[in-house]
């Protein structure tokens, strides 16, 4: 009776056993696997965050272009009219001084006579 109980403590022994060893292995595997579907999606997150910020670079360069482009076209046009306003402002004293000469050649006339 004695080899009958020690026979059945044996295995229940060596049951519990491979089901310690057996659970940890699982638990080492499963770990292994949500390791490395951890560090696919990290991947995956990388990849789609260096394609958000390509994305988002191009676009701050289309504006930027598009911004410089149009900060060089309003100077131009306010360089041309600084320019157009600077030449009548010149054919404007021009022509005050051409009056101002024949006045004064036209009153020094007077005064002689």
């Amino acid at each position: 009776m004695g080899k009958g109980n020690g026979g059945g403590g044996g295995f229940f022994a060596g049951f519990l056993i491979g089901a310690v060893v057996g659970s940890a292995a699982a638990v080492l595997l499963a770990q292994e696997e949500t390791r490395d579907r951890l560090a696919g999606k990290a991947r995956d997150a990388s990849n789609f965050a260096m394609g958000a910020t390509d994305d988002l670079r191009g676009k701050v360069g289309d504006v930027t272009s598009q911004f410089q482009s149009s900060v060089s076209e309003l100077y131009e046009r306010g360089r041309q009219v600084v320019e157009s306003a600077r030449s009548n402002i010149d054919a404007a004293v021009a022509e005050g001084r051409a009056t101002a000469d024949e006045t004064r050649d036209e009153l020094q006339r007077k005064a002689e006579e």
